[in-house]
């Protein structure tokens, strides 16, 4: 089997490259020039260079191949240059899977829980979908890329759209990461007890994504998360895992977000744009997702939060050492 992995030198596109040549795929991976290749390192792939902007280099990228997995995106919260994230996340996306329907390529896209939109408490399933105006530049980049797929699998293009909840793990370079940081240092006063998320292991999503090329249905999407939790029993859980204790007060919602929004409007700067997007996508709002569907029809056994944890705080301890 010939594999294409799009976005293979960022977070979860790395782990996927790395699961496809565990199984003994022939991977290649399409990366930029100027990108930073050290996830790779050590990895039996084939480079393709070229960008998911660039039709032409993904079009001789999937010379060969049988499918790609297209985990490329711009994921930023608070960009300067949204028209970027356009063309990255929905132009790169029509790109890939065009090309891939002209060959009868086999498409797995990454799109996100994202797209789908904010959710009540109980664990919303695939099908769920917010109308309302996106929180920022990259819920709605990623909500008309998820709309692109959805239509071309809808015109006979064998697409199969994965929708990870929020990813976490070792050497993780997004805002979660950067939270991670300091709840594993310990904090006494926190925000949003009540708020709920779904959560995903790193590596766990790649192999989510491998399933649903092995076992999934054309024009079928998936939810890979692998449980939900509260921000109070997340960090109860990193308290639990370190041995430190977890916060002691909450900042009540609607005080967070009153100071937030003052807050964002007076922080210049990409900080400010970060604290706009990420309040915005939090203010009030639940992302409970369930991945029900993926272990029933894909095998999948995704690990729960706190083995999850457990691992990233052996990952930090390993880190502390090396330094």
């Amino acid at each position: 089997m010939t594999s294409l992995v799009t976005g293979a030198t960022g977070f979860l596109g790395s782990r996927a490259a790395a699961a496809l040549c565990a199984r003994g795929d022939d991977v290649r991976v399409l990366v930029r020039p100027t990108s930073n290749r050290r996830r790779l390192a050590g990895l039996p792939v084939q480079y393709a260079e070229g960008d998911v902007t660039d039709r032409a280099s993904v079009e001789k990228a999937l010379d060969g191949v049988e499918v790609v997995y297209h985990s490329a995106a711009l994921y930023e919260l608070g960009t300067a240059n949204p028209e970027y994230m356009e063309r990255v996340n929905v132009g790169g996306t029509e790109n890939v899977l065009a090309a891939a329907h002209e060959r009868d390529i086999l498409a797995v896209h990454v799109s996100s829980v994202a797209a789908l939109g904010p959710t009540g408490t109980q664990p919303a399933v695939e099908g769920h979908w917010r109308q309302d105006m996106p929180r920022s530049p990259y819920e709605a980049t990623k909500k008309r890329a998820h709309l692109l797929a959805r239509s071309m699998a809808g015109s006979g293009a064998r697409v199969r759209i994965s929708m990870p909840g929020s990813i976490y793990g070792p050497d993780d370079p997004s805002l979660l990461g950067t939270a991670h940081k300091f709840l594993f240092r310990g904090l006494p006063v926190a925000i949003g007890a009540r708020l709920i998320m779904s959560f995903v292991n790193v590596d766990d999503c790649a192999d989510g994504l491998v399933r649903v090329a092995e076992r999934g249905r054309d024009g079928e999407e998936y939810i890979l998360v692998s449980d939900t939790a509260t921000f109070r029993q997340w960090f109860e859980t990193i308290a639990e895992v370190t041995g430190k204790r977890p916060p002691r007060y909450y900042i009540p919602d609607f005080i967070t977000w009153d100071v937030g929004d003052v807050a964002r409007r007076i922080v210049p700067g990409r900080p400010g744009r970060i604290l706009r997007d990420a309040i915005a996508m939090s203010a009030g709002e639940n992302w409970s997702f369930s991945g029900e569907k993926a272990r029933r029809e894909l095998g999948w056994e995704p690990r729960t939060l706190r083995p999850g944890m457990v691992e990233l705080r052996d990952w930090y301890a390993e880190q502390k050492v090396k330094r």
